[in-house]
């Protein structure tokens, strides 16, 4: 709001109103007294057409002594009154002088009021001079007395005038009269007052000592004194100024907070312009020069009085001020800037909310002041379920704002004590501080999920994205960094568990996923020397004979055989997948012409592949080398995927796929049916074989229920034109079951466990060593 314009109070008024009138009225009393008088001749015209242009002239050059709080002009003008004083009556010396005064108040640009007082006080002033010079010395005669009084009444002129002004200045800002009269200077000015008006009596010697025409003798060195004056006042203001400037501009740099910048302002200005300065949000009024320095928010303005200056510095002081707000401007946006980095450093680009660091800090706090009160806090870590293929679906830009929308949500599901970061890619963290008890945690989980199960409008499609939430609550000797770490883990164990759930950490999980981390380790050790590969046969149910084989991977690691399901999923965490899944189809390729060669024909060899793979740029390469080579022993590769690679149904997985059925693979569906509610993919992806979990066969010769899905799978299938295989079969009881429902090809340990390639090569030789079709009982189940 803009502040109201402040009136002066009526007794500043009638104090100036006073000066005014004293000063006229001694000026008229002088002007008309000069005629009465009979001193109105020649002379006294010369005197006044000559002393009054060279009164108001030397008043354009005065000699401006600063301190540390204001700024005093000591004119050279009145050592023209010395000089009238000095060669003439004391009535026509003030008469000239009064007009001397007013004329040089004419060409000023300043407001009226202020330029009658000027010429009010300087009139009054000059009276104060002359009575008393008059009343110490005749003033006729060169002598000691009368320089002693020619100086007193120099000393009376600067304190009349000094004193007048600084009353009027006191009363128009109703500040305390004594504060004008501490200015440390003014002792020091009046003795350069004295001495500069001495040269108006130097003036009046040389007249009376020599010719008349020796007078314009005088005129060279008065230039040259007012020129030099001028120029080394305006030259030590112009050196104060910008040394201060200089000072501000170098000091503007280091400063770190908002409220250091604009208290060096204010310091820099005080030492730029010597007058009061303000920083505020204000423009200046009529009495005031500023400029306006912009902050990137509301302006703020440095302000100075003009009636505290001296008359020469007030352009060259707005100039400085506008320099200086051009500083703090340039200040201020560096502050914005860093302001920016720094908020940058501490919060998340796309969603605004806090980032790793920054929450690590925030949980810092939240453990002191836990520990502090004796209550208990939470972190909750949270993974979104299914945001891989909405980004790779969509693209990222979609992904963006579908990030954006999680963040408000669960900003929008949070108290104002508890904060939530986003900590990378699709995980978030929540620190929840006043925990009543578990079952607070609990019901802000749950809501949390509900939240996200919430359908959100991506690209005109409605998705849903559930997330994975764990849980640590502080303990005695947790940290932050320990505190997350525990969540953490717990996510990873409510995404095992199924997804779209919270699971509470538990001391035992650091076991496990210390074991997990040395199981990683010595799997990215022994990937090189200790993978082997085994074959399983995959039989023809109705001919009785081995159709293909599938080679399964297994880890020989310390004198014994670590199964896949120990450490497939440890692999693919680390990235291990595609290096063990290199190793793997080249062993595939270097035993498949002896696999042809023991059966004596082709066969279908299939290995599995993971979705890593599919978005590693060398895998297409390899793929293409392996169906070559198989196809030069009249074998087919096979590539087998859980549909979790398939169901996210993003382009980039359908064009791999695409490429490697290109290429000549056959693509099959391993564990179909476990999972996942969508087959649509199946409308559109180059599938060609799907093969039962065993969860389906297990049961199906004495369930019915087990069977009629089975049979549904196997209807499907037929409809689909895709070939359907049926795992986990342990007895013959569901062989007869499946040859029953139309199924033709079977995997199990019914047939045969995966063995070695000297173990597979001997059954392949044995069922078909005659030549004929291998009976059933040939491959012996294996017990155990």
């Amino acid at each position: 709001m803009a502040r109201p314009t402040q009136r002066r109070r009526p007794v500043s008024w009638a104090f100036d109103a006073a000066v005014v009138l004293t000063g006229l009225v001694v000026g008229l009393l002088a002007l008309v007294g000069v005629p009465l008088s009979g001193q109105l001749d020649g002379r006294f015209v010369l005197l006044l057409l000559a002393g009054a242009p060279v009164i108001a002239i030397m008043s354009r050059f005065p000699l401006v002594l600063t301190h540390e709080s204001a700024g005093i002009e000591v004119g050279f003008d009145s050592s023209v009154l010395v000089f009238l004083a000095c060669t003439t009556e004391p009535l026509p010396a003030l008469a000239i002088w009064a007009v001397g005064q007013a004329l040089s108040q004419v060409t000023r640009t300043k407001r009226v009021d202020v330029r009658l007082f000027n010429v009010g006080v300087g009139t009054f002033s000059g009276w104060a001079a002359l009575a008393t010079m008059t009343a110490l010395s005749d003033l006729d005669r060169t002598v000691p007395s009368e320089l002693f009084a020619v100086g007193v009444g120099c000393a009376v002129y600067f304190a009349v005038d000094y004193v007048v002004s600084a009353v009027s200045i006191a009363l128009e800002e109703d500040s305390p009269l004594l504060r004008g009269f501490r200015q440390g200077s003014a002792l020091a000015a009046m003795g350069v007052f004295v001495a500069i008006d001495s040269l108006g009596y130097l003036a009046a010697i040389v007249v009376r000592e020599l010719p008349e025409w020796s007078t314009g003798l005088l005129a060279v060195p008065v230039l040259t004194i007012l020129v030099a004056t001028r120029a080394l006042s305006r030259g030590n203001e112009h050196r104060r100024r910008l040394g201060a400037l200089f000072e501000a501009a170098a000091a503007a740099q280091v400063v770190q907070t908002r409220e250091e910048l604009e208290q060096l302002l204010r310091n820099h200005a005080r030492a730029a312009v010597i007058s009061g300065v303000e920083l505020r949000d204000e423009a200046p009024t009529a009495k005031e020069i500023g400029a306006r320095v912009r902050t990137g928010g509301r302006p703020l303005w440095l302000v100075s009085p003009v009636v505290k200056r001296a008359r020469a510095s007030v352009a060259a002081d707005k100039r400085a001020l506008e320099t200086l707000a051009t500083v703090g401007e340039e200040a201020f946006s560096r502050l914005r800037m860093v302001g920016e980095m720094g908020r940058l450093a501490r919060h998340d680009s796309l969603t605004g909310l806090p980032n790793r660091m920054l929450f690590l800090d925030r949980v810092e706090q939240a453990l002191t002041r836990s520990t502090r009160r004796g209550g208990q806090m939470a972190v909750l870590y949270l993974d979104l379920d299914g945001f891989k293929g909405v980004n790779d679906r969509f693209g990222h830009a979609e992904g963006d704002e579908l990030l954006k929308t999680v963040a408000a949500r669960l900003v929008g599901c949070l108290r104002a004590v508890d904060s939530v970061a986003r900590l990378g890619g699709d995980e978030f963290a929540v620190v929840i501080e006043e925990v009543e008890d578990d079952n607070h945690v609990e019901q802000l989980c749950r809501r949390l999920l509900s939240a996200l199960r919430r359908e959100i409008t991506i690209a005109d499609h409605d998705v849903v994205v559930g997330a994975s939430i764990g849980v640590a609550l502080c303990g005695r000797d947790d940290d932050a960094a320990g505190l997350l770490r525990n969540a953490d883990m717990a996510m990873y164990r409510a995404k095992a568990l199924g997804k779209d759930r919270f699971f509470l950490y538990q001391p035992s999980l650091r076991e496990a996923n210390i074991k997990r981390l040395e199981l990683i380790e010595a799997l990215r050790r022994g990937v090189g020397t200790e993978l082997v590969v085994h074959y399983q046969p995959v039989v023809d149910l109705a001919r009785s004979r081995i159709d293909g084989l599938e080679a399964l991977v297994r880890w020989d690691h310390d004198g014994r055989l670590v199964p896949p399901d120990a450490f497939i999923s440890a692999a693919e965490e680390c990235g291990l997948i595609i290096e063990i899944g290199e190793r793997v189809l080249a062993q595939l390729v270097e035993d498949a012409p002896m696999l042809a060669a023991a059966t004596g024909r082709g066969l279908n060899i299939a290995c599995n592949m993971s979705a890593l793979q599919l978005r590693d740029r060398a895998f297409l390469e390899q793929v293409d080398h392996a169906v070559q080579a198989l196809a030069e022993c009249d074998s087919r590769l096979v590539l087998e995927m859980t549909e979790s690679v398939v169901v996210a149904d993003d382009r980039e997985t359908a064009d791999v796929l695409h490429t490697l059925k290109a290429l000549g693979t056959l693509l099959a569906i391993d564990d179909f049916g476990v999972g996942f509610s969508s087959i649509g993919y199946l409308q559109h992806l180059p599938v060609d074989i799907i093969k039962i979990d065993r969860s389906f066969t297990r049961d199906m010769d004495s369930n019915e229920r087990a069977a009629a899905l089975v049979d549904a799978i196997l209807v499907m299938g037929r409809a689909l034109d895709v070939r359907v295989v049926a795992e986990g079969i342990e007895r013959e009881a569901q062989v007869h079951r499946l040859l029953q429902a139309g199924c033709g090809i079977g995997q199990g340990f019914f047939f045969g466990r995966p063995v070695p390639l000297a173990e597979i090569r001997s059954l392949l030789s044995a069922s078909s060593g005659t030549g004929t079709p291998a009976p059933v009982p040939l491959l012996r189940p294996v017990s155990g």
